[in-house]
């Protein structure tokens, strides 16, 4: 019933639908690739925090916040933008554990070069679960169109 008082809220007087008034009267996913990674940043972000909290360093929690970050992302982010969801998660990782070994939240010992070593290999995991969560997920929903 709603559907069809929409419809005809956006008809001029001979029945026609105008082009500009079908694409906002659409549904779907609003959030430019921006917003989406900001999103995902955020998640990450809070999931960041908890784990820093809890322990010392970025660790599972981190890493399932990213996951679901990127999830979240990928569901809310317009088609147009969907490869910059793909392509964010190591970027987002990367950003969060320079800041965490600029915080001191690093692990102890060795230069700077052996603990972004450490960061990158033993962040691996989380960057690839994000990555193809996105990927799936963008796949899905290109699939469906």
């Amino acid at each position: 019933m709603y559907a069809d008082e929409l419809r005809r809220s956006y008809q001029d007087d001979a029945g026609r639908y105008g082009p500009a008034d079908l694409a906002s009267a659409r549904r779907g996913p609003t959030l430019t690739g921006t917003g989406a990674v900001l999103v995902m940043a955020g998640v990450a972000a809070v999931a960041g925090v908890v784990d820093v909290v809890a322990g010392d360093a970025l660790r599972l929690v981190f890493s399932a916040g990213l996951v679901l970050g990127a999830l979240v992302a990928a569901l809310l982010v317009t088609r147009r933008d969907l490869l910059t969801v793909i392509f964010a998660p190591p970027l987002v990782y990367l950003v969060a554990s320079g800041l965490a070994v600029l915080l001191g939240r690093g692990q102890a010992g060795g230069g700077l070069l052996d603990v972004a070593a450490s960061w990158l290999v033993y962040g691996f995991p989380a960057m690839a679960a994000a990555t193809g969560v996105a990927a799936i997920v963008a796949g899905i929903r290109v699939a469906r169109r």
